[in-house]
């Protein structure tokens, strides 16, 4: 493997035609992130009054021999970015009337970004890019050509680093400085250019460096890694399948932070144990990694996996964070309210699944995962005990496909968990504060299910998110009582608020009817809860309209059952109401959040 490194200014990068070829990643460099980093290092380094002003080391790019010009195959990012600032310097310049010695800086300047090459007969820009979200934005700037074409998400970056790096060298108070700037970025930044003869060879090089700590993101590690370890035949294979994996986690808008469903991925299906981030490429090149993924023997059938797991990561995505209904995957919405829509740990389950899983079984899982938060978060269990709990029954979920083979795994795993916590859930529940399940669309998710469980019971319609999502939180015990006078029963303020945020003492309730009952706070009489119950009467929320003990529809019908079932019969409001109110949510908690459709408080 001949391999040769030199430490190259910028200005010695004219003896260079750079190609960033297809497979590589689209410039991604954000201005306000790594072009500003980059500006501020550089100015961090220059000094206008030094005598002599010192070298700075921007980085190394590995490139590779490829007739007559050399592929990118590290570095791309920081190269476009070079390119940026010297059409940036170019364009100031030609604003300026210069004298015969900047004339000649703008001709060193115009030269690395494009010359004549005599081999071709043809005039070549310095740095072209041939993935396809670049649309030859680059060359139609170095060329000074208008652009009217595609504004692909690379380009926009591409413009707004470059007026990011404009309006940083308009700075310059005079043309004078401008010139001593761009003279010392020309001749005092370096980079280390390692230079192999073979594609393969430096990919093996670049494989090397960041084994070794360079630390650059695993997800383009791995993409390296399988090009590495691809026949030149199918290296348009691998690229359409990566393309179609970054498309996978752009619909979820996680494309710029790609390692947490390279984690998720790995975690669920193939690595024992809790992955961090920082260890993703050592144990993937670890021989452990080597055996469990066999990337090396058939990296173009890894490919198609990762292809295959973001796509279902890019709909669960999209599925917990939707807040509405109308999805493939409810459950997994639902997961979304009751662990908060930007959680991710339920996926290391859902990815653990078979490739084949269609979505019933997809939806069976999400639905036991849904019951398990609940009580997780009713419980206050840290994440990062979940966390260790998926990662060991993903172990045993792995590849399964159908809903029998799940429950089975569930039984022996989630629900023995779940039912060693019962005693503890109920002592929990009975005083619990609806403030475990801040923020609101939590509690409105928690009140809403427990509705439709009612409604079921009623043989009713159950309503989905968008009409639970656009009620209120009614408080019986008013939060604000009038002149702040609170009943004789409760010994002090702090034990009557205890009450008033239990959570059998808020209910679901309509605005309009939310702003008539906020004017019964006057808590001196019994009067209060009686003017509020004709209100909650009126309510199409069936615990809110339950609430008024003269509600009843017919003889022996299934509404009528359920309040004398439930005792669920208020004709005043006290201490011994929300207890009693409570309670019955207890019940119906168990009845609501199932695993494997058995109540766990009933389980033998």
């Amino acid at each position: 493997m001949k391999i040769d490194a030199k430490v190259q200014s910028i200005s010695k990068l004219k003896d260079y035609f750079f190609l960033v070829p297809d497979y590589q990643r689209e410039y991604v460099w954000k201005p306000d992130d790594e072009v500003e980093q980059f500006l501020i290092d550089i100015e961090n380094e220059y000094s206008p009054d030094a005598k002599e002003q010192r070298n700075y080391f921007l980085g190394s790019i590995i490139i590779a021999n490829n007739d007559r010009c050399f592929d990118v195959v590290d570095g791309q990012q920081r190269l476009t970015t070079i390119m940026l600032s010297l059409c940036v310097f170019r364009d100031l310049l030609k604003k300026e009337t210069l004298n015969s010695a900047q004339k000649n800086y703008l001709q060193i300047i115009e030269n690395l970004l494009y010359n004549f090459d005599i081999e071709s007969g043809e005039t070549r820009v310095r740095l072209e890019l041939q993935y396809e979200e670049s649309h030859d934005y680059l060359t139609a700037l170095i060329q000074e050509q208008p652009y009217n074409g595609v504004r692909s998400p690379s380009i926009v970056r591409m413009q707004d680093a470059y007026t990011k790096i404009l309006r940083h060298f308009q700075l310059y108070a005079g043309i004078d400085e401008l010139i001593d700037f761009a003279k010392y970025c020309l001749t005092k930044i370096e980079l280390v250019v390692i230079e192999s003869q073979d594609l393969s060879s430096a990919l093996k090089i670049f494989e090397t460096i960041n084994q070794r700590g360079a630390g650059l993101n695993a997800m383009d590690l791995v993409k390296n890694l399988l090009f590495s370890n691809t026949k030149e035949s199918d290296f348009a294979k691998i690229k359409d399948i990566w393309r179609e994996i970054i498309q996978n986690l752009q619909e979820c808008s996680e494309d710029q932070k790609p390692l947490r469903f390279l984690r998720y991925f790995l975690s669920a299906r193939y690595y024992n144990g809790i992955l961090r981030e920082d260890d993703i490429y050592k144990w993937i090149i670890s021989s452990e990694g080597k055996q469990a993924t066999q990337y090396e023997k058939h990296p173009v059938d890894f490919a198609k996996e990762i292809r295959c797991m973001s796509k279902r990561y890019s709909e669960l995505v999209n599925a917990t964070e939707l807040q509405r209904d109308g999805c493939l995957y409810p459950h997994v919405t639902n997961i979304g309210f009751i662990n908060k829509y930007k959680s991710r740990q339920h996926l290391i389950l859902l990815l653990s699944l078979g490739s084949n899983a269609d979505v019933p079984a997809i939806e069976y899982l999400a639905k036991q995962i849904e019951s398990f938060f609940f009580f997780s978060s009713t419980l206050r269990i840290q994440a990062k005990t979940n966390e260790s709990l998926f990662v060991q029954w993903a172990e045993k979920l792995r590849n399964l496909t159908t809903i029998d083979e799940i429950a089975c795994v569930i039984e022996k795993t989630m629900l023995p968990y779940l039912l060693d916590k019962v005693g503890v859930f109920k002592a929990e529940f009975i005083t619990l504060s609806h403030g475990v399940y801040n923020p609101l669309y939590r509690l409105r998710y928690v009140l809403g299910k427990i509705e439709n469980t009612v409604l079921e019971k009623l043989h009713s319609p159950v309503c989905g998110h968008q009409f639970y999502n656009d009620l209120q939180i009614e408080h019986i015990l008013p939060q604000s009582p009038k002149n702040g006078s609170i009943p004789l029963e409760f010994l002090s303020e702090e034990e009557y608020y205890s009450y008033v945020y239990r959570l059998g003492n808020v209910t679901l309730i309509e605005s309009m009817i939310n702003q008539a009952v906020n004017n019964y706070n006057d808590l001196s009489t019994d009067q209060w809860f009686y003017d509020k119950q004709s209100e909650y009467g009126k309510s199409s929320v069936c615990l809110t309209k339950l609430l008024d003990s003269k509600f009843y529809i017919g003889v022996n019908t299934a509404l009528n059952r359920f309040k004398n079932d439930f005792q669920y019969n208020f004709t005043g409001w006290n201490k011994s109401s929300v207890e009693a109110r409570q309670k019955i949510l207890l019940e119906l908690v168990f009845d609501t959040w199932r695993i494997n459709d058995l109540r766990l408080d009933r389980v033998k």
